[in-house]
């Protein structure tokens, strides 16, 4: 077309330093020459490194953007004037396809990709084509392991063809590699619904259809393991329950959430190996120093000393213990419980970390699942102010 742009005619000189540029009156007059096609403009500029890498004589790699480059956007008048969107979305689906079959390398791939996106976006009306488009997509999606678009594309397809068994075909792959295997049965499915003779397809529909019968099994099989372990736990629980009752001794309410310890699981005491005691979770509180422990299990038969001992010993301060104060046998220590039934205000419960816990369990009240005890350094201020707040004798 005459009325394009024209290309420069002259080759760019070799590079040199930049001209002196004229100013006012000094800037020269532009000169032109014809040739069959018309007269053209002669350039005998200089251009500069970002010019000649922007021209398409001189490009390695066309931009996947070319809004920005006027040679670019003249070059793909020419190419698709006067060409519907039906003529432009085949023509960048069979590029998408001599791309997909030349090599599997990623190169070739991702022009494969570009080109079936290309196609989408013309917007053509023929939902033949666009399947195909979207089909083809999902074949590069699985090449890349793409597996959620790769489905994605299948849907659309079927959507627009519900005859294109390769989409079906591609879903069924790619939903197989995501771990969906219902899925993938049911594209299979109807694959197999569209070519009932395919071999290719009866085989696949086989084994998906293997596969979910055995994944059931499990699926039922780990549901009947739960629900023994909930029986078998429950009945624990219940033997817990009614040991402590027998001595007076109530679970209440869950006081403090000790999951972050536990990794979601439950916290709840347990009967001993020889089911004599209880082995209760602990939750130890440093108020003072805004800390906290947790200990999984502890037989209500041994003293709390025992425990500190082995956290708090005199020859080895904890990483927070700055003044290494907190040493075994200088820890004031009180249960966090709740008085009566009924109650969610709680109270404090001194004890004597020299007795067994069994025996200082309160016998009127509540305590929660996982035992909660406040620990301070004896007469410390912060032990006499925490006291103070709680209405206890120092």
């Amino acid at each position: 077309h005459r009325g394009a742009a024209q290309p420069h005619r002259a080759a760019p000189p070799a590079m040199a330093s930049a001209p002196e540029v004229p100013t006012g009156d000094e800037r020269p007059a532009q000169r032109f020459g014809e040739d069959e096609l018309g007269p053209y403009r002669i350039d005998d500029r200089v251009w500069s490194m970002n010019e000649i890498r922007d021209h398409p004589l001189f490009m390695e790699d066309v931009p996947a953007d070319i809004s920005g480059n006027p040679h670019l956007l003249a070059l793909q008048d020419l190419l698709y004037d006067g060409q519907s969107p039906e003529d432009l979305a085949e023509h960048f689906r069979k590029l998408g396809n001599d791309a997909f079959r030349t090599s599997t390398n990623k190169v070739a791939t991702q022009n494969a990709l570009m080109a079936y996106t290309r196609g989408l976006e013309m917007e053509c009306k023929d939902d033949n084509l666009n399947s195909q488009l979207h089909s083809n997509r999902a074949a590069v999606s699985l090449r890349m392991k793409e597996y959620s678009r790769s489905v994605d594309d299948c849907k659309k397809a079927i959507q627009l063809d519900p005859a294109n068994a390769k989409a079906y075909f591609r879903g069924a792959k790619a939903s197989e590699a995501l771990g969906l295997t219902m899925q993938a049965l049911d594209f299979a499915a109807g694959l197999l619904k569209l070519e009932p003779t395919s071999t290719e397809a009866q085989k696949l529909h086989a084994e998906l259809t293997k596969r979910v019968a055995r994944e059931e099994a499990k699926r039922l099989e780990s549901r009947r393991a739960d629900m023994a372990a909930a029986q078998a736990k429950n009945a624990v629980d219940e033997s817990v329950r009614k040991m402590l009752e027998a001595r007076g001794v109530v679970i209440g309410p869950v006081l403090f959430e000790a999951a972050m310890y536990t990794r979601g699981a439950k916290v709840w005491p347990h009967l001993s190996e020889d089911g004599d005691a209880v082995c209760w979770p602990l939750l130890f509180l440093y108020d003072e120093k805004d800390q906290s422990d947790f200990v999984e299990e502890f037989d209500e038969r041994c003293a709390l000393e025992d425990q500190l001992q082995l956290m708090f010993p005199a020859d080895r301060p904890v990483d927070w213990d700055d003044e290494g104060k907190y040493v075994w046998d200088r820890l004031a220590v009180y249960l966090e419980s709740y008085p009566r039934e009924g109650s969610t205000r709680t109270e404090m419960l001194p004890l004597s970390t020299e007795m067994p816990l069994k025996d200082q369990l309160p016998q009127r009240g509540r305590v929660p699942p996982c035992l909660a005890f406040h620990v301070l350094v004896n007469r410390s201020p912060a032990h006499q102010t925490f006291c103070r707040l709680n209405d206890l004798d120092s």
